[in-house]
């Protein structure tokens, strides 16, 4: 990677410049895909995906190791890649079609399905370069699917495509599948990652953090990007605003799932806010806590007073709020925190100066669980 910036003719000459940086993009990754497999690729931006499928694809070489890869490969990677501007849909695709080793008359069988799949209309005999990202991925997918490869490699290509062709192009990947045709995917989908794929990878930082059951692979990215909002979150520390007369103070809030302080709480779990506070002297006082969703929605709010919990706030101590199973769904949540006097005169009041991050199963919708049952007749 060079560092390019404007440089003096000085500089040029004698050379006085910062050298490029050379950057490890994989670092001993070693795996094996089965002929007749789909198998997923996950990890985050800049973990080493995309150079992975390159390397497969044969369009990077690696500075050691090999790669082995038997059979036709068809590769959707960069948005466009492998067509010209200039040309037509339709030029491209006998471009691509010869690329792949398909003669004119194979290219001619297959162009009649290889039109109707990609639905383009007249725009398949415009230029590409006129072509919106989503015609781009439509003719792409076109050609990859129709000229019968034996491996498929698939860089987050179909995320561009509007919902109805995404479910035509699945269709397509599961009719490859019923094929045993092999199929390597790489996806921030990670719902059509776990349907489609029965082993996988998870690369972070050009290193395999895990790999095998696609399930054990999944929950071990879930565990990686938990950790890294756990980090984040906590440093950023208490934001918004405070006020109040000061006299009880709430000196510290952590939030736990068990018990470990955490930022990130898994939805049905366990949950705690425990407020560690000191007073000037001996006196009543009401805690209270109120959630609010990330987009200000109030969610829920109660204290001391109103649950008929009365507390004798001693010189310090510790006030916890308790949820044996939190039902709030996946999201980004904030929290007020408050002690007052039983007349509510705000002794300290913490507006907003704490987050925290619910996750789990996605498919529910709104904020909360509701406890419920289901009944048929």
């Amino acid at each position: 990677m060079r560092r390019e910036r404007s440089r003096t003719l000085k500089e040029w000459a004698l050379r006085q410049y910062a050298p490029p940086i050379t950057v490890e993009a994989l670092k001993d990754v070693s795996f094996t895909v089965e002929a007749g497999e789909t198998f997923g690729i996950v990890g985050a931006n800049g973990s080493g995906k995309s150079t992975l499928l390159k390397l497969m694809a044969g369009t990077s070489k690696p500075t050691s190791g090999t790669v082995d890869v038997e059979g036709r490969v068809s590769a959707l990677l960069e948005l466009g890649a492998g067509f010209h501007p200039d040309f037509t849909g339709r030029e491209n695709v006998y471009l691509n079609a010869s690329l792949l080793g398909l003669s004119r008359k194979q290219t001619e069988r297959v162009l009649p399905d290889i039109i109707a799949f990609a639905e383009l209309g007249d725009f398949f005999d415009a230029a590409v370069k006129t072509y919106s990202s989503g015609m781009y991925t439509r003719l792409a997918f076109s050609v990859a699917a129709f000229v019968d490869p034996d491996v498929l490699l698939i860089d987050e290509i179909l995320a561009v495509g509007d919902e109805y062709f995404q479910r035509k192009c699945y269709a397509k990947l599961n009719e490859f599948r019923a094929k045993r045709k092999t199929i390597c995917f790489v996806s921030h989908d990670l719902a059509a990652v776990e349907r489609l794929c029965q082993r996988g990878l998870l690369l972070d930082h050009g290193t395999v953090r895990a790999e095998g059951d696609i399930h054990r692979v999944l929950e071990a990215y879930h565990e990686l990007i938990d950790a890294q909002e756990e980090r984040r979150i906590a440093a950023e520390g208490p934001k918004g605003d405070r006020w109040g007369s000061g006299e009880v103070r709430i000196d510290e809030v952590t939030l736990h799932s068990g018990e470990e302080a955490t930022h990130i709480v898994r939805s049905g779990a366990p949950f705690e806010i425990r407020l560690a506070y000191s007073a000037a002297e001996e006196r009543d006082c009401v805690f209270g806590v109120l959630i609010y969703r990330d987009d200000g929605v109030s969610v829920f709010g109660t204290n001391t007073k109103i649950d008929a919990m009365p507390v004798w706030a001693r010189r310090s101590g510790r006030v916890s709020f308790c949820v044996d199973a939190l039902p709030l769904l996946p999201g980004k949540y904030e929290l007020d925190v408050a002690a007052s006097s039983p007349e509510l005169h705000a002794y300290d009041y913490h507006s907003k100066r704490y987050s925290f991050r619910v996750v789990g199963e996605a498919g529910e919708m709104g904020t909360a669980r509701l406890a419920h049952r289901w009944e048929a007749s």
